[in-house]
């Protein structure tokens, strides 16, 4: 993409123009008219699948019953679901009326669905049998006035409302009206922040916030298609939808109206079967599936020739990992991507072929970013290692219900801080380090546990690996690395600390040691979970 530097700030292309549509609902709704019976949605485990058509006719039919059911415009509407068919339709359904979205993640303790209960103070909640139990649970503990709607055959939950029911409404698609919105102020989803440092924040996106996360993913597939004219029929959505990477990346790629095979779990040979079998030629991935393609023995059994483009995100994908992956798969080259919930995702994007490994690429069209000296403040130039922060036409409105912490978040000139620790080199391209939150503070030197990860995960042994920082009265804290072996390895302790300490200086050397899991803790869009990693640590004592 084009990019100017100028006074230390990087400036991506002028904005793409918008869909001409206030209404994001308007917006899908139009293109999946335009889709007609093409396939829309193909569930890989079982083969079924839906057209367009299709899901734009239950859409209605749902959003016409919640109306009944006495839905109005800016109520809140939780949907708490694997991905399945009834998950896009019930969220295209709110957003036709007007209502505001918030997903719930389907793995969230009931601390953490209460918490985000307090804040977005539900009118209903769309939720598939395997959460319904818990949601229930929290809503009555909580004593709220919010009505369930249950996927599938069964009432699973006393007084619930099936969804199965609603969609039996049948409506003329051509009689239907959306209800009016004002694209730029009225919020149309609530999307969770991470949590990986605490409890999760709800972050409000509004209608032009979609708009233009879509025109931007019509750049991106226009920008690298002219450039190696091959084309993008069939995509794979693992990623889950309730978090926000898999949720606005899938309905932007369904207003191009592509087909997208989805899978419910990531099983290894279900997943590499998938792309063999459909053919799938783009997909979405974060660095744990990087790591699974760049180093499993099950992957050279089957035949990935069909990916064209493969795009990574949610935390930091080591340079050796991309490369690995494309020597053993034949995968031309994975792209790396960088955002945050904060500004609707994508703020930087990489669409070169491979020419600069390692980056997460330039700002989309319209972001500034600039990197602070996190002593002082300072703006600083090329390859100077800093907070990147963003001044984006993608910015939320907010944290739902926290002022204060919207406020905190941005600077006088309008930049968001990211919390991300990265530098930008001669040419405007972006490589993050690591999380500021997360650096390893040794004896005054700054340890970024992604380096060491990405280090260790260079060794045979090693299967994957999360470094957090040990306790340490004299030092501050010590490097210390959780490893999961590849099966039937031997690799000792003593291996691993003589491997990092033979390539690193001395402020990074695994002082803390090493444990052994079988697997590293990590959120649903593939970040490590670090506090649950320093959770453990009283485990290990007598070790330590």
């Amino acid at each position: 993409m084009p990019v100017t530097v100028y006074n230390n700030v990087v400036s991506g292309p002028e904005e793409r123009g918008i869909p001409a549509h206030l209404s994001y609902g308007q917006f899908l709704f139009d293109q999946l008219k335009n889709g007609g019976n093409q396939i829309a949605l193909v569930n890989a485990e079982t083969e079924e699948s839906v057209t367009y058509n299709q899901i734009l006719q239950h859409s209605v039919n749902v959003a016409v019953s919640l109306q009944k059911l006495g839905l109005r415009k800016g109520d809140l509407v939780g949907l708490s679901s694997e991905n399945r068919f009834e998950f896009v339709a019930a969220a295209l359904a709110v957003i036709y009326c007007g209502g505001i979205l918030s997903t719930l993640n389907i793995t969230y303790s009931p601390g953490e669905i209460s918490h985000l209960l307090k804040i977005t103070k539900l009118k209903f909640i769309f939720t598939s049998p395997i959460t319904s139990q818990n949601i229930h649970d929290c809503c009555t503990e909580l004593s709220l006035d919010c009505k369930l709607i249950v996927f599938g055959e069964y009432d699973v939950v006393p007084n619930c409302i099936m969804y199965d029911d609603l969609i039996k409404e049948h409506v003329n698609v051509d009689d239907f009206t959306l209800v009016d919105v004002n694209g730029l102020e009225d919020t149309v989803a609530v999307m969770c922040s991470s949590g990986t440092t605490g409890l999760p924040k709800g972050v409000m996106l509004t209608h032009i916030n979609f708009l233009t996360l879509s025109a931007h993913m019509r750049y991106y597939f226009d920008y690298v298609q002219q450039k190696k004219n091959n084309g993008i029929v069939t995509g794979l959505s693992l990623i889950p939808w309730f978090h926000a990477y898999g949720f606005i990346t899938t309905l932007a790629v369904m207003a191009m109206n592509m087909k997208i095979v989805f899978l419910i779990r990531f099983e290894q040979e279900q997943y590499l079967e998938t792309i063999q079998k459909f053919k799938i030629n783009m997909t979405t991935i974060v660095p744990p599936l990087a790591v699974f393609l760049a180093k499993h023995p099950l992957v050279l059994k089957y035949d990935l020739s069909s990916l064209v483009e493969v795009w990574c995100g949610a935390a930091p994908l080591s340079k050796e990992i991309q490369t690995a992956v494309s020597k053993r798969t034949g995968i031309d080259f994975i792209k790396q991507g960088y955002g945050l919930t904060e500004v609707t995702m994508a703020c930087l994007v990489d669409l070169t072929s491979g020419e600069k490994v390692g980056s997460c690429g330039t700002p989309a069209p319209g972001m500034r970013v600039k990197v602070l000296d996190i002593e002082n403040g300072k703006k600083l130039g090329p390859k100077q290692e800093g907070e990147l922060w963003i001044k984006s036409p993608l910015r939320m409105k907010g944290y739902m219900g926290d002022q204060s912490s919207s406020d905190a978040l941005l600077d006088s000139e309008g930049y968001i801080r990211t919390g991300d620790i990265g530098y930008y080199d001669e040419e405007g391209y972006f490589y993050i380090v690591d999380r500021l939150k997360e650096l390893i503070k040794y004896k005054g030197f700054q340890v970024a546990p992604a380096e060491l990860e990405a280090l260790l995960l260079q060794h045979k042994e090693v299967a994957d690996v999360g470094v957090i920082g040990l306790p340490n009265e004299e030092a501050g804290e010590l490097p210390m690395a959780f490893v999961v072996p590849q099966a039937g390895s031997k690799v000792t302790e003593k291996d691993l600390v003589e491997f990092v300490a033979s390539k690193v200086s001395p402020a990074k050397r695994l002082r803390g040691g090493v444990v052994f899991l079988k697997e590293i803790p990590k959120n649903a869009s593939g970040k490590i979970l670090r506090r649950e990693l320093r959770a453990m640590l009283h485990k290990y004592k007598s070790k330590l």
